[in-house]
């Protein structure tokens, strides 16, 4: 590899990150960075900053959200740090919209491919970093202003502190991670490895655990697990499908070619063993007796990208065969593809005709996540509020809907199953983007 190549091999993984937002700049804000991060962010920079940005709907918000169940009772407290918050409330101080929110992302993307261009080039393979790039929930994950963007972003630069035994910078980048996200506190795993090899014990080590008990005791302690396995049996399923889907699916088994370089690089052997190992007990929704095995794959992210640059080492077109899988629905739920932003460009397309039909005196259903997105122009659904059509959830009832109204279906997001089985319906019109997918159902009866 030439040097010249070698020494932009940084930059050109900022550039190759940022240019993936403003291609996709006008993707739709969705699923809980549409129901509670963004508006966390809204809340913080209207209120000052708070600690804990919670409670009534920012004043930036349509009154009529609070239709919605999500936002029945105002913003949930789930006791995660603040950091993430501020930093979008700085943002949108300037103007609430989709475009302010992109924005807040810029940085922490440009971060991201970057950090990992530069792990790969520390690793002594100058394109391995590019692996990244070829990982779908990565490049998903770029997309939404999520508490995991951040964590992407910052994980990259402590491991590689860790390794140039920069321990003041580590204790830095792990505090500033630990302060966005819970999740940061493990990068204390691979410091202890470092600190193990030095054979000299480093305060370092325990920073982001600091961090996260400070947190706790000020108010952290209402964050909880999501959901804990069902006993022995439980996990080890649920470690079987995280192991799948960090080392198998959408193509990454190509890579495994490389995993015997994780004998030299014990310390990112670490991170990536307790990162995917923490997270197949902690949030992990797969085989708990639901109807599907989605789950949320942005948490695996981090692992699943170290895991990939420390593999691929100088073939990274390895990875990039996942972009085959980029555009496809993945069984393990809208975070491991392009499908929820595709679902909500296909909800985007549907929005003129729902307009026209609720103007027209027609009944029209919509469901809960798709209604959120209609009443919020910053989620770049709409470009002013859509008033005038019902909201259906889990608990609407069959009879509530009566012959002659119309059904929004789609193809992610709440269920209209107990609404439209059994009953005469006619498919009206269908807006399809990829897998994404909504279905105007009229009922006959």
């Amino acid at each position: 590899m030439t040097e010249r190549a070698h020494r932009f091999a940084v930059p050109i993984g900022a550039l190759l990150a940022v240019g993936w937002v403003l291609v996709n700049w006008s993707a739709p804000i969705v699923e809980d960075s549409l129901f509670w991060w963004v508006p966390k962010g809204i809340k913080a920079g209207e209120t000052g900053f708070p600690l804990v940005p919670a409670g009534e709907l920012p004043s930036a918000m349509n009154p009529m959200s609070g239709q919605l169940p999500q936002w029945a009772g105002g913003l949930p407290d789930y006791g995660h740090p603040p950091l993430w918050y501020w930093w979008i409330g700085i943002w949108t101080r300037a103007g609430v919209g989709l475009e302010t929110v992109r924005l807040a992302t810029l940085i922490p993307a440009a971060a991201a491919g970057a950090g990992f261009a530069a792990l790969g080039k520390r690793l002594g393979a100058t394109w391995a970093g590019f692996a990244v790039f070829g990982l779908p929930p990565f490049l998903a994950q770029l997309l939404r202003p999520e508490l995991d963007l951040p964590l992407l972003a910052l994980v990259p630069w402590a491991l590689l502190a860790l390794m140039d035994r920069a321990w003041v910078r580590f204790a830095v980048l792990s505090a500033v991670a630990t302060a966005c996200k819970e999740p940061g506190v493990l990068l204390a795993a691979p410091a202890a490895i470092v600190a193990l090899q030095e054979r000299r014990w480093r305060w370092a080590v325990l920073t982001p655990l600091v961090v996260l008990v400070g947190w706790g005791w000020m108010h952290g302690w209402m964050a909880k697990p999501e959901r804990l396995p069902d006993g022995l049996l439980g996990w080890a399923q649920d470690a079987a499908s995280v192991a799948f889907i960090a080392f198998f699916a959408q193509g990454r088994f190509a890579l495994l070619i490389g995993i015997r370089r994780f004998q030299n690089q014990l310390p990112l052997a670490a991170f990536v063993l307790t990162w995917l190992g923490f997270f197949s007990v902690v949030g992990f929704f797969a085989n708990r007796g639901t109807a599907d095995a989605y789950t949320h794959v942005r948490y695996l992210v981090p692992g699943i990208a170290v895991a990939a640059v420390v593999m691929a080492n100088h073939r990274p077109w390895l990875a990039w065969v996942g972009l085959g899988w980029l555009h496809i629905a993945s069984p393990y739920g809208p975070e491991a593809s392009l499908f929820g932003v595709h679902q909500a460009k296909a909800e985007r397309e549907s929005a003129p005709w729902i307009r026209e039909q609720v103007a027209a005196g027609q009944t029209v259903w919509v469901g809960t996540h798709q209604a959120a997105g209609l009443f919020e122009p910053w989620a770049g659904i709409v470009d002013r509020p859509l008033r005038g059509f019902n909201v259906y959830d889990v608990s609407t009832r069959a009879d509530d809907v009566l012959p002659g109204h119309v059904v929004l279906e789609t193809a992610y997001g709440e269920p209209s199953g107990s609404l439209l089985t059994g009953r005469a319906t006619k498919l009206i019109t269908e807006w399809r983007v990829h897998d994404g997918r909504v279905s105007a159902w009229r009922v006959e009866e």
